[in-house]
């Protein structure tokens, strides 16, 4: 008779094997618009500027981030069965919703929480339109 073991399968899901990606729905990311500038807030616990890369073109942004760490020391004493906190990385590429400009992009890493800002492109900006007076 076989029993049905609903944990199984979950258990089997969760065995990185020595290997832990990050999820994207870990990384979660809020982008609006203040100003002229359109401003994207990331969370990357784990991560900080040297290991962050991001790359920006007229439509879309791409941040990559990727950690490594090792033991210095080998120990001859410790026996692991599972090894999950040796690696994580992840990638979000997102669309903007305006034509910005890349050049002049500033990003800053505090707390976890990468902060970019990118201002918009002079064409995307609204314009005012001056009313001509009837003649």
């Amino acid at each position: 008779m076989t029993v049905f073991d609903p944990f199984r399968l979950s258990r089997r899901m969760f065995d990185f094997d020595n290997e832990f990606d990050f999820d994207w729905q870990e990384t979660a990311m809020d982008m609006y618009e203040e100003n002229d500038n359109v401003i994207i807030k990331l969370q990357a616990p784990g991560f900080d500027e040297k290991n962050v890369d991001i790359t920006i073109d007229d439509r879309s942004v791409t941040i990559t981030g990727k950690t490594e760490s090792s033991e210095e020391e080998e120990d001859k004493q410790k026996k692991y069965y599972r090894k999950e906190i040796s690696t994580k990385s992840f990638t979000r590429t997102v669309s903007l919703p305006t034509k910005v400009v890349a050049g002049n992009a500033k990003a800053k890493f505090q707390k976890g929480i990468l902060t970019l800002t990118i201002p918009k492109a002079e064409e995307a900006k609204p314009k005012k339109i001056k009313i001509e007076p009837e003649s």
